[in-house]
């Protein structure tokens, strides 16, 4: 695992939402590793990862160019396991070696296809179906501490924003003081912290505008206030967390920072009300972003919902 002082590392290159919510459904919400007790959080969920069967990126384990980028040939590609064994194959690619770990894939596969997970499946869909209700409850509510109690409770909501990692959640963290609990830093909703590295996440609410209302020019619409407003205060957290990580890393034990993702969730796709300018217009901004992930409310439950329905299948 990287440490702080460690160089950079290679880019990790994201895999697309769907095929990260395809692997976890087919898996059937288990660690693919023999006998593995699969570790759950405190509300049941089973923590898991995306792990590659194949390196997509050069020096890394079991690297195999050339990989396709289709999504079929990218889900191929993934085998889900807990964190532990996830580093212990990738410790130990002589002995995990891609075919091993396609076969060892296919067979999780078979006994989840023999009924052996069902159990495991139906208390993992009625979760997740629990805090699909409490999304559809609350869908219109402007109060941004529900929203951030609701992502506290529920810390399995940010796995598909933060791309199949398991991270453990710290939530209002200061992460320019002397530790990502001191009062004398920027506060940060919340520091998502895994085995090596971590990720930077700051929401609004659903009813917060997505762009402003008024046109820019011709048919470019510019980002609302609030938009661009998170963006650049989580790109600006980002920047003060690795200003201040030295002194971070020596109060916060197992602390590893190597390249931070940012994430904004905020507003409702689906419910705000916009032409095809504008939308051309919020996609272009939000993928012109290296470091910043900005997801909607609609698109991070619409995920949760897709699971829940293959797990019920």
């Amino acid at each position: 695992m990287s440490d702080v002082n460690s160089p950079t590392p290679r880019l990790r290159r994201p895999f697309p939402q769907t095929v990260i919510k395809d692997a976890f459904a087919l898996s059937a919400g288990r660690c693919a590793f023999p006998d593995c007790q699969t570790v759950t959080l405190d509300n049941g969920v089973p923590l898991l990862e995306v792990a590659q069967i194949s390196s997509r990126s050069a020096g890394g384990p079991r690297y195999s160019p050339p990989l396709e980028e289709t999504e079929g040939d990218l889900l191929d590609n993934i085998i889900i396991l807990c964190p532990t064994h996830h580093a212990a194959v990738d410790r130990n690619p002589e002995t995990f070696t891609s075919e091993a770990l396609v076969k060892m894939r296919d067979a999780h596969f078979a006994r989840v296809r023999s009924g052996l997970s069902s159990e495991q499946r139906r208390t993992t869909s009625s979760r997740l179906a629990d805090l699909l209700e409490v999304w559809e409850r609350n869908r219109s509510s402007g109060d941004e501490e529900f929203w951030q109690q609701l992502f506290s409770d529920h810390p399995e909501a940010f796995s598909l924003a933060l791309e199949g990692r398991a991270y453990t959640l710290s939530s209002k963290c200061y992460v320019g003081g002397k530790s990502v609990d001191n009062r004398g830093g920027n506060v940060l909703d919340f520091l998502a912290r895994h085995s090596a590295n971590s990720a930077l996440v700051e929401i609004k609410t659903p009813s917060t505008k997505l762009l402003d209302p008024r046109k820019y020019r011709g048919n470019v619409h510019a980002p609302s206030r609030e938009l661009a407003g998170s963006t650049v205060q989580v790109l600006e957290y980002r920047h003060s967390l690795i200003s201040n990580l030295p002194a971070l890393a020596y109060e916060t034990p197992g602390l590893r920072v190597t390249q931070p993702m940012g994430v904004v969730i905020i507003g409702d796709l689906e419910k705000e009300q916009m032409g095809e300018g504008g939308r051309r217009s919020f996609e272009l901004y939000r993928s012109s972003f290296r470091d910043l992930k900005i997801m909607t409310y609609d698109e991070v439950f619409g995920g949760i919902r897709m699971l829940v329905d293959i797990l019920k299948e």
